[in-house]
């Protein structure tokens, strides 16, 4: 099938058709903790084009390199994130498999100053996760830290009106847009959203869901043109992989969707060695996805063979 080629900002060039492969929480062949800086250092000096890191936002206005809100679940520490300064995050170390290790938890900052020593590197991803800290003022520092290095960055949230806050204040601040809080296929739990399961059998909050009024992909279309509005501008779309599969196997091609309004899309996340994985990936492949983020890299690229470029 003939697919429109989307516009690309960054990283991979419109004349090249193979997947782009995304460094998970800065992860690769190492045994570093996700989104530590040295396991961003181990991606960069392996040559990593992109590499995707989580950010939770500080009350002094630095981000911690961290997914969770909440430090025991991923640190040596207790307590929410968002209530600690810069200082007292670097006394943090990670907490990998149960064991607190010796490596510390890093900042943006930090993570903004080691990428500009290395002249391959295309894309610093960061996941920005929601929180109290995350206020206007936040937003508005979080663009003037990553300014030297504006045109290697991407800001990615399942926050779309974060993004658009961000669009507002920044036209050409390169983001992606994750739709996991208004649809999925199973419960988030944690007290996130979507908190029902629609009569499609999709977790989907809105009132569309809330009965059968046709067919299923005609569903996920209406969904779709619905999200694209809340979407803020120009952004690559990171969708689940199983909720991309599970949308091809409804009759809706979500990746064909977003093409034709000339958009990238992300699958997430990937990783050869799990049962079915690297099946999916190379159905997504032959769907034309656009980007696939994984925790190992080089293992996805042996499966994907010379259809990826990491």
């Amino acid at each position: 099938m003939n697919r429109p080629k989307p516009v690309y900002t960054s990283a991979q060039p419109a004349a090249d058709d193979r997947v782009l492969l995304i460094h998970h929480s800065a992860n690769r062949e190492h045994d570093h903790p996700a989104s530590s800086l040295a396991g961003l250092r181990c991606c960069l000096e392996a040559g990593a084009k992109v590499v995707e890191v989580d950010i939770n936002a500080l009350r002094d206005g630095d981000f911690a390199l961290l997914h969770d809100d909440q430090l025991e679940h991923s640190t040596d520490g207790s307590g929410s994130v968002s209530e600690l300064t810069a200082a007292q995050v670097r006394s943090l170390r990670h907490r990998q498999d149960d064991t607190i290790t010796s490596e510390r938890v890093g900042l943006l900052s930090e993570a903004i100053l080691m990428i500009q020593d290395y002249d391959h590197f295309q894309e610093l991803q960061l996941d920005l996760k929601i929180g109290p800290a995350l206020t206007d003022a936040a937003l508005r520092g979080l663009l003037e830290m990553v300014a030297p290095v504006r045109g290697r960055v991407r800001v990615t949230s399942g926050a779309d009106w974060t993004l658009r806050y961000l669009r507002a204040l920044d036209a050409e601040l390169q983001l992606g847009f994750d739709p996991l809080l208004y649809m999925e296929i199973a419960s988030h739990g944690e007290g996130l959203p979507p908190f029902r399961q629609g009569a499609y059998e999709y977790w989907d909050d809105h009132p569309l869901a809330t009965r059968r009024w046709g067919t299923t992909a005609a569903y996920l279309a209406a969904r779709a043109e619905a999200l694209w509005v809340q979407a803020p501008s120009r952004a690559i779309w990171y969708i689940r992989a199983s909720l991309l599969a599970q949308a091809l196997d409804d009759g809706f091609d979500w990746i064909a969707f977003l093409h034709a309004r000339s958009t990238p899309v992300d699958a997430w996340t990937l990783d050869a060695n799990k049962p079915g994985r690297a099946a999916l990936a190379q159905r997504l492949v032959s769907a034309g996805i656009d980007r696939i983020t994984t925790n190992n890299a080089p293992a996805l690229a042996v499966e994907l063979g010379d259809q990826a470029v990491f």
